[in-house]
């Protein structure tokens, strides 16, 4: 399995060669989370199929791809699945929850 971190406050990210596994904080638990490199191919610009260059994918679109599970999380109840998958659905969700009058996004 092969890490890399972005720094010291966010977990490494680990390709275990089906996915890129990473933990995230939500509502004060550690989240473990997964992504595919299909996904992360749709996000980040760039070469996306050596480990190298999945993992320098995940970096660029993490921000998004956590912003997409938290928005998962929130309609979800315990317990939540392990790992979490973020799919293109969740990003495409939460992209239209962030369009979404503050009215109507309950």
């Amino acid at each position: 399995m092969t890490a890399l971190a972005p720094d010291a406050a966010a977990s490494p990210a680990r390709w275990d060669g089906r996915r890129v596994l990473f933990d995230m904080q939500h509502e004060l638990q550690v989240v473990p989370c997964a992504v595919s490199p299909v996904v992360l191919r749709e996000l980040a610009p760039g070469p996306c199929f050596k480990t190298e260059d999945i993992l320098r994918c995940f970096l660029a679109a993490r921000s998004q791809l956590e912003a997409a599970a938290r928005s998962k999380l929130r309609r979800r109840a315990l317990p939540y699945p392990t790992p979490l998958t973020v799919w293109s659905s969740d990003l495409e969700d939460h992209a239209a929850a962030l369009r979404m009058p503050a009215g109507l996004a309950s």
